[in-house]
C-alpha cells in the first residue's frame, strides 16, 4: 500500500505547465479518472523544473492525446481510492514525484481492475417456478427455458476495465426490444429479430453474448469506410420479417415495400423488390431451390425471388379456396425432412383464420384451423414454424398462445396464456425453432423473447421420481 499523505514533492512540467497525457476518450478536456487509468502512456522528457531544457514534445493532436492538469487528476484519484494527498509544489524533484504518483495509481488501478472482473453468467438460469405444458399430472412436453428482454439478460462477462467504468460513470443503458415481430436463427447461436415497432433489427450472438441493434444504413461503400451500423440517410421503416441465407440476412420492410440485405454484422449489402412488392411481411429461404419466398400481405400472395433479387414467380391470389390467401402474414419452410419426403411450406393465412401447408409450387396440401374459440381454432394466426419431426407451431396473437399440430394437422397441445408473467403472452407474433429444437417466440406486447424447449422422456422420468418422493415425504 502506498501512502502519499503529507508528501510535498515537485512534479515535472512541460512548458512550465504541469500536465499528464492520456488517449482522448471522447473529446472532453475534463479530468477523467477512468480515462487516465485505462489510457495513460508515458512520454519521455526532461522536466524543466530541473533546470534543463525541455525535450521536444509530440503533437497532442497527432497522437490523439488530451492534455490534462496533473494535480486535478491526482486529487480525483486520491478521493476515488480513499488516499490522503496534498498538492505537490513545483521544484527540482519532479521526476521522483511523478514516478511515485504514477506507480501508486498503476498499482491501485491494477488491483481494482483485477478484482472487479466478473465471469460470464448462466444464459438461462433455472426458474424459481418451472412452467411446463401440458400441466401435471400429464407428462410434460414443453418447458419454459428463459426470457430475454434486453442485452443485460445475456449475462456477458465483464472485464475489470468495464467494471471500473461502471463504478465511475454508471452502467451503460441496455439494448431493449420495442415490439419484436419475427425471428430467424442461424445455427445454434445467431438470432436475428425484426423489431417492427422499434424500426430496427437486433442481432444476438448467444456464443459471444453480444447484442447489437441496426436501425439503418449508409450504403455499402460508406458504411464500410465509417464502420457504422447507424445512419441518418436511410432507416428501416417497419422491419417485420427476417431470413438467413448463409451469412446474409434478408429483412422485409412493410413500410419501405422492399427486401433489404445485410451481412451477419448488420452492414448493408443491397435491396430489391420495391417495384414488385406491395407490403412484404413474412420471408423464408428454401435451400433446395436457392430461392426466397416473400409473403406479400398487401397483394394476398407469395412472391418468389432468387437471392440476387430477381423475381421468379408468384404463388396464389386473394380468395378463400385452398391455395388462395386473405392477408397472409408469416411463412416457414420445412427442409429437415424425416417422415415426409418432400419439402413443404406453412403459411399463416391470417384473414382466413387458418394455416395452409403447401408444396414449393404453391399447391395446397392441407388447411388447418378455422375461425372460432375452440381447441384448434384461430382468431389471428401469425407466426409459424416446423420442428424436426414436422410438427407445426402456430402463434395466435388474440388467443395469446402457441398451438402445436402434428404433420397431419391434429392438435397436440397449446402453450401459454394471456398475461405478463414468464410463460404468458401479450400480442405474440413470430416463432422460430433452432437446431436443437428450442422454440423462440416474439412476445411483442411484453417486449421480449421467450424461449421454450422440448422435454425428453428422461426428464419426465426424473420429474416423476421427484414428485413421488415429495408425496411420500408429505404423507
Amino acid at each position: 500500500m502506498f501512502s502519499l499523505a503529507g508528501r510535498n514533492c515537485p512534479v515535472g512540467t512541460f512548458d512550465n505547465s504541469p500536465a499528464i497525457y492520456r488517449w482522448d476518450s471522447g473529446g472532453t478536456d475534463a479530468p477523467s479518472p477512468i480515462g487516465t487509468i485505462e489510457r495513460r502512456r508515458s512520454i519521455s522528457a526532461v522536466p524543466t523544473g530541473l533546470g534543463a531544457p525541455a525535450a521536444p514534445r509530440p503533437s497532442d493532436k497527432s497522437l490523439g492525446y488530451s492534455r490534462l492538469p496533473l494535480q486535478g487528476i491526482a486529487r480525483v484519484h486520491a478521493r476515488a481510492f480513499g488516499l490522503g494527498m496534498t498538492p505537490c509544489s513545483l521544484g527540482g524533484r519532479g521526476r521522483a514525484c511523478g514516478v511515485i504518483v504514477g506507480a501508486a495509481l498503476v498499482a491501485i488501478a491494477a488491483a481494482g481492475i483485477t478484482g472487479c472482473a466478473t465471469p460470464r453468467g448462466v444464459l438461462f438460469p433455472p426458474l424459481d417456478q418451472p412452467r411446463v405444458w401440458p400441466s401435471p399430472p400429464d407428462p410434460a412436453r414443453i418447458t419454459l427455458l428463459g426470457v430475454i428482454s434486453s442485452s443485460d439478460d445475456l449475462a456477458a462477462a465483464r472485464s475489470g476495465f468495464e467494471a471500473v467504468k461502471v463504478a465511475f460513470r454508471g452502467p451503460r443503458p441496455p439494448i431493449r426490444f420495442t415490439g419484436p415481430h419475427a425471428l430467424a436463427i442461424r445455427g445454434r447461436d445467431l438470432v436475428a429479430v425484426a423489431d417492427g415497432a422499434g424500426g430496427a433489427v437486433h442481432l444476438i450472438d448467444l456464443g459471444e453474448r453480444t447484442h447489437r441493434i441496426v436501425t439503418g444504413w449508409q450504403g455499402s461503400s460508406s458504411a464500410e469506410q465509417r464502420g457504422s451500423l447507424h445512419s441518418e440517410e436511410e432507416r428501416f421503416g417497419a422491419p417485420v420479417g427476417v431470413a438467413w441465407v448463409g451469412d446474409r440476412l434478408f429483412v422485409t420492410d412493410a413500410e419501405r415495400h422492399e427486401v433489404i440485405e445485410l451481412d451477419d454484422t448488420g452492414r448493408f449489402k443491397g435491396r430489391f423488390g420495391r417495384d414488385a412488392l406491395t407490403r412484404p411481411v413474412g420471408i423464408a429461404y428454401v435451400p433446395q431451390r436457392d430461392q426466397l419466398y416473400v409473403v406479400d400481405g398487401g397483394a394476398h400472395c407469395i412472391k418468389v425471388f432468387d437471392p440476387s433479387g430477381s423475381i421468379v414467380k408468384t404463388l396464389g391470389r386473394r380468395g378463400t379456396a385452398p391455395g388462395a390467401f386473405n392477408y397472409p402474414s408469416h411463412i416457414a419452410v420445412w427442409h429437415c425432412s424425416v417422415a415426409v419426403a418432400n419439402e413443404r411450406l406453412v403459411v399463416a393465412d391470417s384473414g382466413n383464420f387458418r394455416i395452409q401447408l403447401l408444396d414449393l409450387d404453391g399447391i395446397c396440401l392441407k388447411t388447418i384451423g378455422q375461425k372460432g374459440d375452440g381447441a384448434g381454432d384461430f382468431a389471428l394466426p401469425k407466426g409459424v414454424a416446423f420442428d424436426r419431426e414436422g410438427n407445426v407451431y402456430v402463434v395466435d396473437a388474440q388467443f395469446e398462445n402457441v398451438q402445436v399440430f402434428d404433420p397431419q394437422g391434429r392438435l397436440l397441445l397449446a402453450i401459454g396464456e394471456e398475461g405478463r408473467e414468464p410463460g404468458q403472452f401479450w400480442l405474440p407474433a413470430g416463432v422460430a425453432i433452432d437446431q436443437v429444437d428450442r422454440i423462440w417466440v416474439a412476445d411483442s406486447g411484453n417486449r421480449r423473447l421467450q424461449v421454450f424447449e422440448q422435454v425428453s422422456k428422461r426428464q419426465n422420468v426424473e420429474t416423476s421420481k421427484r414428485r413421488n418422493r415429495k408425496t411420500r415425504t408429505s404423507s
